[in-house]
């Protein structure tokens, strides 16, 4: 004898229907599906508050910069805070300017230096830490250099440390890059700020920790626009965003063609007629902390991340153009309730192209 059944949802108290199929000459459950979440397409540009979604501005330092640290003058004072025995603050091996610059030869964890003022530094005059790193070997994804600011009269830490890895490309070695980090990104923006030294730790070690000199570096003065000029994409209050990839666009005035016209005439090591000196920081955050970063000096800089090509480019004699289409395998997901976003920094004069923009293809949801 069989069983009386339904089969019923428990909340609605709703039963399933079943009804006669000609075609097969069965009984059979009438069925529906619906997608368990719901997008829309959307469209978004990276921003800047005062900017707008046009890159093509100069946010090259200005201003009379406070010179820090580079060797071969007497500026801040160097000293070994804790360790001390892998670096010497005055080596010839490697200056980027002048004769000397700072060697640091594979310090451990934990290890820490510092370069001291011994007054303390109206933070508000500036916008920037400028510093240049040549990397001689191992420095490795998972290593970790953290710099943050002191104040050596308390002897406690000023604002957020960041990892040195986020502003520039590690795995390029034996060459000069500047790394730009945004006093915002150091929490050190107020005239209330007390600060009199910035200090650098080596955090993490993937095996050997890296050999690397360092020279160069200062504080940027505020002139004009402020720099660096941040550009984000974010999710809106109560939402969560999706976003599939990105499109680069840009134009310069520049021929663009051969002669013999066999292929676009395109630069690998500028943006079209720019030459970039900081470059341009790309970075992800995710609930507070950065979990991937680039920083883009020219084309070729985005061409080598995967997902992207070059997509179409024209030219009319004069001025040229081409966009870059940049696909993520898996969409990166930007949650409202975390503060997640994508940003885009510029720290160079872009002003001499006509054109720059960086557009995100996303799916928005409803949370």
């Amino acid at each position: 004898m069989s069983i009386r059944s339904f089969i019923t949802d428990a909340a609605t108290k709703l039963s399933a229907q079943v009804v006669h199929k000609s075609a097969c000459g069965c009984d059979a459950l009438v069925v529906a599906t619906i997608p368990y979440r719901e997008f829309e397409n959307d469209l978004r540009f990276f921003i800047n508050d005062n900017e707008g979604a046009d890159m093509n501005v100069n946010a090259a330092p200005g201003g009379t910069p406070e010179k820090i640290y580079n060797a071969d003058d007497t500026l801040w004072t160097f000293s070994d805070i804790v360790g001390g025995g892998k670096t010497t603050p005055v080596n010839d091996e490697r200056p980027h300017t002048g004769t000397n610059a700072l060697k640091v030869d594979n310090s451990p964890v934990d290890d820490v230096y510092q370069f001291a003022k011994g007054s303390d530094m109206t933070m508000a005059d500036y916008v920037s830490l400028t510093l240049w790193l040549n990397v001689d070997k191992d420095w490795k994804t998972q290593d970790g250099v953290s710099l943050y600011g002191w104040d050596t009269s308390t002897n406690t830490q000023v604002g957020t440390a960041i990892d040195l890895s986020d502003y520039f490309d590690f795995g390029d070695f034996d060459v000069y890059h500047k790394l730009t980090i945004p006093l915002t990104d150091l929490g050190s923006t107020s005239a209330s700020t007390i600060l009199d030294a910035f200090r650098v730790r080596q955090l993490s070690g993937e095996g050997k920790a890296p050999k690397y000199f360092l020279d160069d570096m200062q504080l940027e003065a505020a002139a004009g626009t402020p720099i660096p000029v941040k550009y984000t994409v974010k999710a809106g209050l109560g939402t969560w965003l999706h976003v599939d990839e990105f499109t680069i666009s840009m134009a310069d005035e520049m021929a663009g063609t051969l002669e013999n016209g066999t292929m676009p005439y395109l630069a690998y090591d500028k943006f079209l007629g720019v030459t970039l000196v900081s470059g341009i920081t790309y970075q992800r955050v995710n609930n507070g902390k950065v979990i991937f970063s680039a920083n883009i000096l020219n084309l070729m800089d985005f061409l080598q991340l995967a997902g992207t090509e070059v997509s179409a480019y024209g030219s009319d004699g004069t001025n040229s153009w081409v966009t870059l289409k940049a696909k993520h395998i898996e969409p990166l997901l930007l949650k409202s309730e975390d503060e997640d976003e994508l940003s885009f920094t510029v720290s160079d004069d872009l002003s001499g192209l006509l054109h720059l923009r960086i557009s995100a293809a996303c799916k928005l949801e409803s949370r």
